[in-house]
C-alpha cells in the first residue's frame, strides 16, 4: 500500500547514506535503490535484512595503519547477468592504497551483456576510469601513483591486452580505450582468484563471514560500539 512504500523510500535513503563507507551492505542497498519506484513486499523483506544486518553490525572500523609509499590497487568484479528481472550484470570494485581502503562502488551496468568476458570488461573499464581519476588527484597533490588492476576473468584480459576486437564482435568500439591505456602502460593489469578480491562482496550476497574476511583485507573491522 501507499503507507509502506512511503516508508520503504524513506528507509533506503538512509541505507544509501550509509553505504558510501560501507562496502559490507553496499550491494544489498543498491539492489533496494532499483526498487525505489515500484517497491514489493520482497523489497520491503531485502531492506529489512539490512537493518537486521546493521544491528549486528552497527560499526565498521577503517584501520590506517603507518606504511610507506605505495601504489594504487584497484580490485574489480562482476556477476554476469545477476538481475534475473533485466538479465543485467553488476559491476563492483574497490581501490587501495596499500593495504587502505580510498573508495568502492557497486553499479548496475546500463546494457545487457551478451557474455561474462564483456560484463568483465565492462567492470573493468569502470575500474580504470576510477584508478586513473585517483591517480590524476595524486597528481595535483605532487604525488606520483602508478595504478594496477585486477580481475578474475582471463577472457576480461585478454580484450584489454590485445588490439583490436580480434573475434569478439559485440564489444562496443567506445570501450576500446582500455586497450591504448594497457599499452600506454599508464595502467597495468593483472590476475586475481574470485576467492581473493576484496570486490567479490559489492557484486553478489554473500555470508557474514565472507564479508569479514574481505572486510579484513581492507583493512576493516567490526565493532559494537555506539561511538
Amino acid at each position: 500500500d501507499k503507507a509502506a512504500a512511503s516508508m520503504y523510500r524513506s528507509c533506503v535513503p538512509r541505507a544509501n547514506y550509509l553505504a558510501l563507507d560501507r562496502p559490507d551492505i553496499a550491494f544489498v542497498v543498491k539492489e533496494a535503490c532499483r526498487d525505489m519506484s515500484a517497491p514489493t513486499t520482497s523489497s520491503w523483506e531485502m531492506i529489512k535484512g539490512v537493518v537486521r544486518y546493521l544491528k549486528g553490525e552497527p560499526r565498521l572500523v577503517y584501520e590506517y595503519r603507518w606504511q610507506g609509499q605505495e601504489d594504487l590497487t584497484v580490485y574489480v568484479d562482476t556477476d554476469w547477468a545477476g538481475c534475473h528481472k533485466t538479465r543485467k550484470s553488476t559491476s563492483g570494485g574497490a581501490i587501495v592504497r596499500g593495504s587502505h581502503l580510498l573508495k568502492h562502488w557497486s553499479t548496475t551496468q546500463q546494457t545487457i551483456a551478451l557474455s561474462s568476458g564483456e560484463a568483465e570488461l565492462k567492470g573493468i573499464l569502470k575500474g580504470a576510469a576510477e584508478g586513473l581519476g585517483l591517480q590524476s588527484v595524486g597528481m595535483d597533490l605532487n604525488t606520483e601513483l602508478s595504478v594496477h588492476l585486477y580481475t578474475d576473468s582471463s577472457a576480461a584480459m585478454g580484450m584489454a591486452n590485445r588490439k583490436g576486437l580480434g573475434r569478439v564482435r559485440h564489444v562496443e568500439v567506445g570501450e576500446l580505450w582500455i586497450q591504448d591505456v594497457v599499452k600506454q602502460k599508464r595502467l597495468a593489469i593483472g590476475k586475481v582468484k574470485d576467492e581473493e578480491t576484496p570486490a567479490d562482496i559489492l557484486t553478489k550476497h554473500v555470508y557474514r563471514g565472507k564479508i569479514r574476511e574481505h572486510c579484513s583485507r581492507m583493512r576493516m573491522s567490526p565493532d559494537l560500539g555506539s561511538s
